[in-house]
């Protein structure tokens, strides 16, 4: 560096802040700082960007007063701070190197320029701290449908930011800012849930292609929800596509004589209270949420009325006569409340008892790899395997779909669709059948 003449006066620094262009009122363009430093001038951008309608030439600063929303208002007065910090940090270091003799340099600037920013990044809040906050205030908040969030999806929200915050850790991606989350991020970030690793049951496994898929619709989804709450102004996730290939393995269901076979046990207690539950389930296509609010329905003789638990929306569903005496027993004393780990658990082993272990096969995709495995089939088994087979019986009834949905609370075809199992060799079979019917083989 230069020093100091002893016979020139020391001027003080002249620092101004300008746009790269002025022509495209709209388009982002970078802020650039300029000045003269011993008769030479020095330009260095700032690494801002900023709107030219929003820049005024007199203050050097943004109008903050011409932003549209609230979010466009923190945008601009967030450069705005960080114009005036780095100016100060300037004077500082200019007063500094006077002291020595010394002039600042464009290396010097840069440099400033450069830490400056880094340390304003890290005074503010970290995404993911704004994202576990929305994520603790959801069941409080209602969303554009006019609907309040439920404890469950709350659960599906912190295991995704989990799955996050441990990709920032592993992967020494700070995640310093929420214009961090692009679209190379989720490519980074789903190659990085294809190779993680966790324990269950002593083994180590791979999440399934399913799992995977959440947890990036998951993550885009609470990005829109940072978005409407104006916590940032990229909206880059709308562009990424989520919609990986979804690993749609066979699920089992319960056909009528497997479902008598477990009203035939002899039970009680516990046992016989949750396999009456589920008897009432696979004749009504209740959510386990459903089942343990009986108690608030409204029932007839020949209907019971209820709010769904997940969607809020009334449904009026037959008593089928298979659970009409189940259903005026339990009206006199009171149905009763389960707990879904170890309803499962009870449901598999009366499954066991009751004989029901033809083997399935079904695809997995782990990691990136696609494994057909064979179990029996009452280890597939769980409380959803009720509402699963109400819909695939119905149907195999020959009830219309739309009266189905209406029981199950399906809006969409496609969602009712993905309920409706029937294994390839029961299809096979049919087919068969009606070839023959037909005189055709």
């Amino acid at each position: 560096m230069e020093l100091l003449s002893t016979n020139e006066p020391i001027q003080k620094l002249r620092l101004n802040f300008n746009l790269k262009q002025m022509r495209e009122r709209d388009q982002l363009t970078q802020i650039m700082l300029a000045t003269t430093i011993n008769r030479k001038r020095i330009r260095v951008y700032t690494k801002q960007r900023v709107e030219p309608r929003y820049w005024n030439k007199a203050t050097c600063r943004c109008r903050t007063e011409q932003a549209p929303n609230l979010r466009e208002r923190m945008r601009l007065d967030k450069i705005n701070k960080q114009i005036d910090a780095l100016e100060t940090a300037l004077r500082q270091t200019d007063k500094h190197l006077a002291k020595k003799g010394k002039y600042l340099s464009t290396v010097v600037i840069r440099k400033t320029v450069e830490t400056q920013r880094t340390s304003t990044d890290n005074v503010a809040t970290r995404p993911i701290e704004c994202l576990y906050k929305l994520v603790k205030e959801y069941p409080d908040t209602v969303n554009r449908r006019g609907k309040r969030g439920i404890d469950s999806t709350r659960q599906t929200y912190l295991t995704a930011l989990k799955r996050l915050e441990n990709y920032s850790l592993q992967r020494e991606k700070p995640l310093d800012s929420f214009h961090d989350f692009d679209k190379n991020f989720f490519t980074d970030f789903a190659d990085y849930l294809y190779t993680c690793t966790y324990q269950r049951g002593g083994k180590t496994l791979n999440y399934t292609q399913n799992t995977i898929v959440n947890t990036l619709k998951v993550i885009k989804n609470l990005l829109h929800r940072a978005y409407d709450c104006e916590l940032t102004d990229n909206n880059s996730y709308q562009k990424v596509q989520t919609t990986l290939s979804a690993d749609v393995s066979e699920q089992v269901y319960l056909n009528e004589s497997e479902i008598e076979k477990m009203f035939r046990l002899k039970l009680t207690g516990q046992e016989a209270a949750v396999r009456d539950m589920f008897i009432i389930a696979c004749y009504t296509a209740l959510r386990f949420s459903d089942i343990n609010r009986l108690n608030e329905a409204t029932i007839s003789d020949l209907v019971i009325t209820l709010y769904q638990t997940k969607t809020k929306e009334e449904v009026q569903i037959p008593i089928l006569k298979e659970i009409s005496p189940l259903i005026t027993r339990y009206q006199q004393t009171s149905f009763p409340k389960l707990n879904i780990s170890c309803t499962n658990n009870i449901i598999r082993e009366l499954a066991r008892r009751c004989g029901i272990n033809d083997t399935i096969s079904y695809k997995e995709q782990r990691g990136g790899v696609v494994t057909i495995k064979q179990q029996p089939k009452w280890t597939k088994i769980s409380f959803h395997t009720a509402r699963r087979s109400c819909i695939t019986n119905l149907y195999r009834r020959g009830y219309p779909i739309n009266y189905i949905m209406t029981l199950s609370g399906h809006h969409s075809v496609q969602a009712f669709q993905r309920y409706v199992r029937a294994s390839t060799q029961e299809i096979v079979t049919n087919f068969v059948d009606l070839l023959k019917k037909e005189n055709a083989m």
